[in-house]
């Protein structure tokens, strides 16, 4: 009988040149120990069009180790709603 083997190594390491626009700015804000949700004005800056979207690019493309939490933030409208933060812990870089 022949026995099945499961190679449960970590994926590879983060392949910086494979990340291009959107997702390479993402990942530079990120990696320096920055956090950022949908609200946050560093999304305007980073020029993140949906950045859910992106930070799921990062955590099943490339598999960055992103941490996701749920944090109150005010919206545009003034009002308190609850957001994910996006954010990578250090020991994971």
């Amino acid at each position: 009988m022949q026995q099945l083997t499961i190679d449960f190594t970590s994926p590879s390491p983060i392949n910086t040149e494979r990340l291009t626009g959107q997702n390479l700015r993402l990942f530079e804000y990120l990696k320096t120990g920055n956090r950022i949700h949908v609200f946050h004005p560093a999304k305007r800056e980073l020029k993140i069009g949906y950045l859910n979207s992106r930070a799921s690019d990062l955590i099943n493309k490339y598999h960055v180790p992103i941490h996701k939490e749920y944090i109150k933030a005010i919206d545009t409208d003034g009002e308190m709603v609850s957001v994910v933060e996006y954010r990578i812990k250090a020991e994971n870089l």
